[in-house]
């Protein structure tokens, strides 16, 4: 009975089909320079009730430098953030305002991605750092989406699993993506009333790969929601156009205002 048990919980925790660890493809992924995002404005509907959207805007900017790097900037009403990447799309720091839990994170990597500083502030407390050293298969979400856009680069097209590291480096999480090929981003999942200006952003004469992101192991027990990071499938690459997912009840859309 006991034996029993056990491999009913292990195939309650191991997905159906298993994903090579970004560890597998870390020194291939990030070797090439990659282009800063293009500056952008986002509108931002988060759902407040069936049929009823919040719109809100977000702004993103970013400037490069003469040797490849650049800085990115973004704004919206629930957080501020300047970010400073390498050549190669890695990030070298992050200053994030977090307006729903009112802290501020500062994290900092190594050139060579072998550490990492994390700082957190709170007003009334002393701040809390944390010196972690940085492991091929981690990930700072700041990096996500530059991560996505080196992998295709580099010929992946089923996806990764991953430890991503929490804003206050106070722990890891089992993270999953899969890349998926589509000309209607939002069909990917049933759960979500879709906004019908969410909709008309993503025209079906265009193709399309969304990144299908999920925590992974027992967590994704608990927390079984999906985010999904949309990019256009342009000749240069992929181009970051928008995202949904979170909470059905509460969820996010983003796409990009022409």
């Amino acid at each position: 009975m006991k034996l029993l048990f056990a491999a009913l919980m292990a195939a309650l925790v191991i997905p159906t089909f298993a994903l090579d660890g970004l560890e597998q493809w870390a020194s291939k992924i990030w070797i090439r320079p990659l282009p800063p995002e293009r500056d952008s404005v986002a509108v931002v509907l988060t759902r407040e009730g069936p049929g009823a959207f919040k719109k809100t805007m977000a702004k993103t900017t970013c400037m490069m430098r003469p040797d490849g790097s650049y800085t990115r900037d973004y704004s919206s009403p629930d957080e501020t953030s300047h970010s400073d990447f390498l050549q190669n799309g890695s990030l070298a720091s992050i200053t994030s305002d977090n307006a729903s839990d009112k802290k501020i994170y500062i994290v900092t990597i190594s050139p060579d991605r072998r550490r990492a500083s994390f700082r957190t502030e709170a007003t009334g407390k002393e701040p809390a750092v944390k010196n972690l050293p940085l492991k091929p298969n981690n990930l700072v979400m700041s990096e996500y989406v530059n991560l996505i856009r080196q992998a295709w680069k580099s010929g992946i097209r089923d996806g990764f699993a991953f430890k991503g590291l929490a804003p206050d480096g106070s722990m890891e999480i089992d993270m999953e993506t899969r890349l998926v090929e589509t000309k209607t981003p939002w069909s990917l999942s049933d759960k979500y009333e879709v906004p019908a200006e969410f909709k008309a952003a993503f025209p079906d004469s265009q193709n399309y790969v969304v990144a299908d992101f999920n925590l992974g192991g027992i967590v994704s027990m608990i927390y079984k929601f999906h985010n999904y990071w949309i990019f256009k499938l342009a000749p240069s690459g992929l181009e970051y156009v928008g995202s949904f997912g979170g909470d059905p009840k509460k969820a996010t859309f983003m796409f990009m205002a022409r």
